[in-house]
């Protein structure tokens, strides 16, 4: 299908904006939403039109529904069609369990939760006419397990796991697939302070013994969105280098260079 048309939400910085320029490698047009930063939408603007020269950055806050409306017509109406919905605006951050206020929660909910809701809302419409759609929606590992300190933020990506299963029965009878994929600690600005802070400790329990990077996220989201996942609906997916999958990773490595045949 060609000229398949891709809106990426937060996909001007970061991880959302390896994967807008990813989906434009593959050929979509693709238009980004961005809340506020405008150097980084022109930045990210540039790139994408290397290989999309149709391809768009528009502003919108997709914690508030009348901004998500009036983007999703915009794009609907200039192109005529959207078949690719990445769900990647997100809202992370640390706060115990009593400091949570209820504006603090709803900032952190209505972003990652009731934002992705009403995309999907604005977009489903379209890919129903087209009988044809592809969503993937943030989790993250945070919303299988706990981890102190997030219980917003793991509330609202729980909530995305179990909407991402529910909205994949629901919108299959009109050829859309829904995933979430749900990525570890990949390194952004976005998590540069945690990264400094702990990193030390937290690479000792990922598998792969480094970090993640916008570009691994937005591989695993190029193929979920492509014609060839059209068989792959419902899934949870994580591209986190193996972060707790198993305890004490470091012992191969470990045993690796005792062996003397570590990776390099």
């Amino acid at each position: 299908m060609e000229n398949r048309v891709a809106i990426v939400t937060g996909g001007t910085r970061g991880m959302g904006q390896a994967i807008s320029i990813g989906l434009a490698k593959e050929g979509n047009i693709v238009v980004a939403l961005y809340h506020s930063d405008e150097k980084s939408a022109q930045e990210t603007l540039a790139k994408m039109k290397q290989y999309s020269s149709a391809s768009d950055v528009i502003r919108a806050d997709v914690s508030r529904r009348e901004s998500i409306d009036s983007a999703v017509k915009k794009i609907a109406d200039r192109y005529g069609r959207i078949d690719i919905l990445v769900n990647n605006a997100g809202i992370f951050d640390f706060c115990f369990i009593e400091d949570i206020t209820d504006e603090y929660f709803d900032r952190v909910y209505n972003t990652n939760f009731k934002g992705q809701l009403h995309m999907m809302q604005a977009c489903i419409p379209y890919m129903k006419k087209n009988r044809y759609g592809r969503i993937a929606n943030a989790s993250s590992i945070s919303g299988s397990f706990a981890d102190c300190g997030l219980i917003a933020y793991a509330a609202s990506k729980a909530g995305v796991n179990l909407m991402t299963k529910t909205a994949a029965g629901e919108l299959a009878p009109y050829g859309i697939t829904v995933n979430a994929y749900a990525p570890g600690i990949i390194h952004t600005d976005m998590t540069d302070s945690m990264i400094a802070e702990r990193g030390d400790v937290q690479v000792k329990q990922i598998a792969l013994q480094r970090f993640g990077t916008g570009e691994d996220a937005a591989a695993l989201v190029c193929f979920l969105t492509s014609p060839g996942a059209g068989y792959v609906t419902g899934e949870i997916i994580g591209v986190d280098g193996g972060f707790f999958k198993v305890q004490n990773p470091c012992r191969a490595y470990e045993y690796a260079v005792e062996k003397g045949n570590a990776a390099e």
